[in-house]
C-alpha cells in the first residue's frame, strides 16, 4: 500500500492577480504562499516520507522545499516529474481571467469541461492532462510500492487527475472548484490505478 499525499503549491503572485498561470508561466511563491508552505510543512513534519516528487515549475518546487525543511525525517530524496507540470493554458497564459470570461471557450473550460476545446486557444486538453497525470501517478507507484509520497503540483492538473482516479466523470470534475493553495489531498492505492480517498483538500493548518 502506498500513500499519496498531493499538495497544492503555494500562492503566487498571479494567483494574487487573479490571471491564468498554466505551464507556460514559471512564477515564484509570493510571500503568503512561502507561508502557507512552511504551515502546510508542519502540518506533515512527522510523515516520514520515502520519496518525493514535484512538477518542473518554480511555484511547486519552492513549495515542496518549504514543506520538507521542516518535516523531522531525515533528508528526503526527490525527484522532478515533467508530468507533474500544470495544465498548458496556451494563449490564455498569464491573461487576466476577466478579461476572457464571456468567451464560450473559458466559460466550457470552468463549467463544462467535457465540452472544452482546447485547440481553439492552443491548450492542453482535459484528457491529455489527466492521461499524463495517470502516466506520473503509475510511475511513482512503481518506484515506491509502498510507503509515503509527496507530491507537489497545480491546481487544475491535480482537480482533473485526482477526481478522475476516484471515478468523477469528466462533466463533474470542476464541480468542487479547484484544490486550494497549499492544500494537502492524501489517497491511498495497491496498484497506482484505483485509489481510495483518505483526506481531502485539508487547510486547517493555513
Amino acid at each position: 500500500m502506498t500513500e499519496f499525499y498531493f499538495i497544492r503549491h503555494g500562492v503566487t503572485p498571479l494567483n494574487q492577480q487573479h490571471r491564468f498561470c498554466g505551464s507556460g508561466i514559471d512564477t515564484p511563491l509570493a510571500t503568503v504562499g512561502i507561508a502557507g508552505a512552511r504551515r502546510a510543512g508542519r502540518f506533515l513534519q512527522n510523515i516520514k516520507f520515502t520519496h518525493a516528487y514535484t512538477s518542473p515549475l518554480q511555484r511547486a518546487q519552492e513549495t515542496l522545499e518549504n514543506v520538507l525543511a521542516v518535516n523531522q525525517a531525515p533528508q528526503v530524496p526527490t525527484t522532478i516529474l515533467a508530468d507533474l507540470r500544470e495544465i498548458n493554458l496556451g494563449d490564455w497564459d498569464g491573461d487576466i481571467l476577466a478579461d476572457h470570461q464571456q468567451e464560450q471557450q473559458c466559460q466550457y473550460y470552468f463549467k463544462q469541461p467535457e465540452l472544452f476545446d482546447a485547440t481553439i486557444v492552443h491548450a492542453e486538453s482535459y484528457t491529455d492532462l489527466e492521461q499524463r497525470g495517470r502516466r506520473a501517478l503509475l510511475q511513482i507507484f512503481q518506484e515506491n510500492p509502498q510507503g509515503n509520497v509527496l507530491i507537489a503540483s497545480h491546481g487544475v492538473l491535480l482537480m482533473t487527475l485526482l477526481q478522475r482516479v476516484l471515478g468523477v466523470p469528466l462533466s463533474e470534475i470542476r464541480r468542487h472548484g479547484v484544490l486550494d493553495n497549499t492544500s494537502v489531498t492524501q489517497l491511498s492505492s495497491n496498484d497506482g490505478s484505483h485509489f481510495i480517498k483518505a483526506m481531502w483538500n485539508e487547510t486547517s493548518f493555513l
